[in-house]
């Protein structure tokens, strides 16, 4: 890749990697926080696929503790870019009013994020994230 800045190489190499994923693997999703990284990844995945969309979902494993703008936010986001957006939520969590503050920010972690992150790959199938 002769002439290219460092940054255009990385971002070169992000591009085929987002496409070889979608080629190899059978039920690719893209985790999608509402972050800075989630936003550079879907920018990524949008450019990889142009002018098609990405041929994958994008997934919220939400905790219940994003501002409700963030949450418009995310919706209108992948509304306007002709998405799929599944949102899951870790409902055993939520019964047991697992939270940040009550139980611990680890506790919390491990079961609002990582174990609904578990939950929604099995319950969809996906074989990349």
């Amino acid at each position: 890749m002769p002439n290219l800045t460092h940054l255009d190489r990385l971002e070169a190499e992000s591009l085929h990697i987002l496409r070889e994923v979608a080629a190899e693997c059978e039920k690719p999703v893209m985790l999608y926080s509402i972050g800075k990284d989630s936003a550079v990844m879907l920018h990524l995945a949008m450019k990889a696929f142009y002018p098609a969309k990405p041929p994958f979902p994008l997934l919220h494993v939400d905790t219940g503790w994003k501002f409700r703008e963030m949450i418009a936010f995310r919706d209108r986001k992948a509304k306007e870019l002709g998405l799929e957006l599944l949102v899951h939520m870790n409902e055993d969590g939520v019964r047991e009013g697992i939270g940040p503050f009550t139980h611990g920010s680890a506790y919390h972690t491990d079961v609002m994020k990582t174990a609904a992150l578990k939950q929604a790959l099995d319950k969809y199938g996906f074989d990349a994230a």
